[in-house]
Order: structure tokens, then C-alpha cells, then sequence
């Protein structure tokens, strides 16, 4: 019988997945800056009444304003990349930001497992095997080229990757107090850049293009959340995270139906390795 933390967990991985897909296509009816304050507006609107009404001391860690900003820049990068694609190569790639906790830890003195190594080394062939192809110019019906792809995913993975860092500091004794600091930062710088960029424009019926898809990215997101924390409070931690680590093979799967994208065999094989290696680094110890 499939235990409840298992379908949990697989929800939280199709739900960000998803969510991941949703802004990147808003990104290409919306300016990039609409699309990032929608999301995290929305999220913030769920997430917010949630603290209030949970927490004890909320009290908001001032580390997750840091967080906040690496939020901001990280999805920055990871939705431009979607936006433009390959879609196969930008989310995949983003994934592995799961490496820089990893990393951090180690320069702060830690041991590193042999599953982390054995998760960063299937990474590194995986990148190798997703970018390879014989026209090293080849571009995606948007205009990137995969090499441009590929910087995007790794801008979004290692700033992303720095903000679960950061999270992780901020979170010691009021977890969701840093997530709301995090996401309150990421409105807050946001919205005053989308307030001016509004008033020189003035064109608010822009906005209803990619409404719909960015309303719904905020709240799969949070759905997401809720879901892989109700996995994490069911079932084992490690596992849970493992499964839900997998999320990237939602959103090249939408890649592929929605938008038409070609893989090669190897581009298959790299996403498959890429995603062994977010499992190995996210799930072991």
C-alpha cells in the first residue's frame, strides 16, 4: 500500500514543477518583473496569515532579508531561462543548486558524504551530457542558445541555492518566521520596482496576458510547501525530500507536451542523471 507521506511528496514534486513551468511561461507575455512580484505576492498573501495564526513569537530573522534578495535574483534567472528555453535544460540545471548547501557546510568544516560526492560527480556528467550537442550554437525557438541556457540554470541554482542556505541559518527556532521574512523581503523590493515601472507605462491591461498562469505558479507554490511539510511530518524526512527533489521532471515534462521541445537520447540521459544527483544530494543525510 503507498503510504500518504509518499503521495504527499510526489504531490509537492508535481506542484513545483509546475509552478516552475506556470511564471516561465507567464515570462514570456509578462516583463519579468510582473511575474516575480505576482508570485511571491501571492505566495506571501497564503503564507502570511499562516504565521500569524501558528506562530508563537513571531519574531522575523533578520538573516532571511538576506535570503530574500538571493530569492529574488535566483528565480530571476531561473524564470528568464524558462521563458526563453530550453526548458529541458534551464530546469534540470536550476536543480542542482541543492549542491551549494553542501558546499557551504563543507568549507565550514564538515565532512563530506559519499552520496553528496556521488550526487555533485552525476551532476557534473549529467550538465556535460544535457548541453552536448553538435551544433554548440543551436538555439531554442525563443532565441537562446543552449550554452545561454545553461548559465541561466546555474545563475538560478546557485543563487537559489545560496537563499536555502540562508533560510536554513535564519530558521533555527522559527522556521516559518524566515520563510515570511524571505518572501516579505522579495515583495517588498519587488513591488517598488514594479510601482515605478507601472507608473512610467501606464499600461495596467498588459497585465491581464499572463494573469491567470501567475496566479496560479503563487499558489502551487505555497500548495507545494504545505504538501512536502505535511510528506516531512508523515514520513521520513529523507525520503520525502528525495521524491520531492524530482520536481524538475514535472516541468521538462511540460516542456516536451505543452511546448513541443525535442530531446535527443542524451539530453534524456543528462536530465536523468541531473535528477539522480539532486536526489542524492537533497535526500542523503
Amino acid at each position: 500500500m503507498i503510504g500518504a507521506w509518499l503521495v504527499l511528496a510526489l504531490a509537492a514534486a508535481v506542484a513545483w514543477g509546475t509552478a516552475d513551468f506556470l511564471a516561465g511561461l507567464a515570462a514570456r507575455r509578462l516583463p519579468l518583473l510582473i511575474v516575480l512580484f505576482g508570485v511571491q505576492a501571492i505566495g506571501s498573501a497564503i503564507v502570511l496569515p499562516l504565521w500569524v495564526a501558528w506562530s508563537g513569537e513571531r519574531r522575523l530573522p533578520g538573516l532571511a532579508v538576506a535570503a530574500g534578495f538571493a530569492m529574488v535574483a535566483g528565480l530571476a534567472a531561473l524564470y528568464r531561462g524558462l521563458a526563453r528555453g530550453p526548458v529541458s535544460v534551464v530546469a534540470p540545471v536550476a536543480a542542482l543548486g541543492g549542491a551549494v548547501p553542501v558546499g557551504i557546510g563543507v568549507l565550514a568544516g564538515e565532512s563530506l558524504a559519499g552520496e553528496h560526492l556521488l550526487g555533485v560527480l552525476m551532476g557534473l556528467v549529467g550538465l556535460s551530457l544535457v548541453t552536448w550537442e553538435r551544433d554548440r550554437d543551436r538555439v531554442s525557438p525563443r532565441g537562446q542558445s543552449t550554452l545561454s541556457a545553461l548559465a541561466h540554470g546555474l545563475a538560478a541554482a546557485l543563487a537559489l541555492g545560496l537563499a536555502v542556505s540562508l533560510l536554513g541559518l535564519a530558521g533555527e527556532g522559527e522556521p516559518l518566521g524566515a520563510v515570511v521574512a524571505a518572501r516579505a523581503t522579495a515583495v517588498l523590493l519587488l513591488g517598488t520596482v514594479v510601482a515605478g515601472w507601472l507608473r512610467r507605462n501606464g499600461d495596467w491591461s498588459l497585465l491581464r496576458n499572463g494573469a491567470l498562469a501567475v496566479a496560479a505558479a503563487g499558489i502551487l507554490d505555497v500548495a507545494a510547501t504545505v504538501s512536502f511539510a505535511l510528506a516531512a511530518e508523515r514520513g521520513p524526512l529523507g525520503p520525502s525530500g528525495l521524491v520531492a527533489s524530482l520536481y524538475p521532471a514535472s516541468t521538462v515534462l511540460l516542456g516536451v507536451v505543452v511546448l513541443g521541445e525535442r530531446l535527443s537520447v542524451l539530453r534524456w540521459a543528462g536530465i536523468g542523471l541531473i535528477l539522480a544527483g539532486v536526489a542524492l544530494l537533497r535526500g542523503a543525510g
